[in-house]
């Protein structure tokens, strides 16, 4: 037996079907699946979980919240915990497999190395609906590539390694990390040439709007500090994750529900000095308690008076964009705060960001 592991937050329901349609068809039903749900919004949650509990060889699970930046880490890390197979398989929504991969994977299976797998892309034209009425050779994909997060695992090398480094958020660079720290710890990896997997297209994240305020959170260069990571890690020759007590920590719901009742509430406005104090004084001094800030901007921001001071090159007050407030909010996150009971919200007209956190 091994236990198939699957990351899902706010997803095409319809892709997680066809992915696991290609799994009830496997010639060899030697698996189970671990689903995590990493915090969706209500609306995805109830529908994805319907669908994965009607496949019998499945089980769902419900973790964190929506404000919880995306987090493939410990996402990944608390399927491992749910597992009590010898092998593990890596996988995300968006692949189909070919009907013999786990029988496969079952004579691949090593407890002294880990294996990643080739994997073909399928065009635009092949969507999710009518990638299922096609058999697996049919769907002829536009070019190949090697993975670096669909893989298989010994389990014992996993908690060995403690799993994948939650440092890592948004994308990039975790499933080459935790490559890097498995051949540290003395495994071998190797690479299945065969073609078993294929991936359904979608839009390639767009890297550019890391740059911009949207509702959806993204942080400026978020890439780069991800691969900064990675490298010393590597140079570092790390195989545990550094400022990681325990794999599989995550945020219940429950947990969760607190932040609902905030005992602290504070309103920052855009102000330069308002926000770095806040941040660096005022928010680590609430040690037990549930806070609750909003940042917005100030009125005189955006008023004729500012902008020809500023313009006149008169002294003003210094102010930063909602923008900005936001790239140090989740940086204080990603950097201090990762693992806390937080949520963070930025409101649908792009005015305010809501950030609720129990200190500890």
């Amino acid at each position: 037996m091994l236990s198939i592991i699957y990351p899902y937050r706010n997803r095409n329901v319809a892709r997680v079907k066809a992915s696991l349609v290609s799994l009830q068809e496997q010639t060899q039903q030697n698996f189970e699946v671990v689903f995590v749900d990493y915090g969706s919004e209500e609306s995805y949650a109830q529908e994805v979980k319907i669908m994965v509990s009607g496949f019998g060889f499945a089980t769902y699970y419900y973790v964190g919240n929506p404000g919880l930046l995306w987090n493939k880490s410990k996402a990944l890390n608390y399927g491992i915990l749910k597992v009590t197979t010898a092998y593990v398989f890596f996988t995300d929504v968006d692949v189909v497999f070919h009907p013999s991969l786990t029988a496969v994977m079952q004579q691949l299976a090593t407890p002294v190395g880990f294996y990643l797998f080739t994997i073909g892309y399928l065009p635009k034209e092949i969507n999710t609906k009518e990638a299922g009425q096609f058999s697996f050779e049919q769907r002829k994909p536009t070019h190949t590539g090697d993975t670096f997060g669909i893989g298989l695992f010994p389990l014992e090398a996993l908690q060995k390694v403690e799993g994948l480094d939650t440092f890592f958020h948004f994308y990039g660079s975790e499933d080459a990390d935790l490559n890097a720290r498995l051949q540290q710890a003395g495994y071998a990896l190797k690479y299945h040439k065969p073609l078993l997997i294929k991936h359904l297209w979608h839009p390639r994240y767009p890297v550019k709007k890391d740059n911009q305020l949207t509702v959806l959170p993204r942080l400026t260069n978020v890439q780069r500090i991800n691969q900064r990571h990675f490298l010393r890690n590597r140079e570092k020759g790390v195989i545990k994750p550094s400022r990681q007590d325990t794999m599989g920590k995550v945020i219940s719901k429950e947990e969760s529900d607190l932040l609902q009742k905030p005992t602290k509430i504070v309103k920052v406005n855009n102000i330069l000095s308002h926000v770095e104090h806040f941040l660096g004084e005022e928010l680590p001094s609430y040690t037990g308690e549930i806070i609750k800030v909003e940042f917005v901007e100030d009125p005189y921001f955006h008023t004729l008076k500012h902008k020809l001071k500023k313009l006149l090159g008169k002294q003003t007050q210094p102010y930063c964009s909602l923008k900005e407030v936001n790239d140090r909010m989740l940086k204080e996150i990603v950097f201090n705060y990762r693992d806390a009971n937080y949520s963070f919200e930025i409101s649908e007209n792009l005015k305010s960001i809501i950030f609720c956190i129990r200190m500890e």
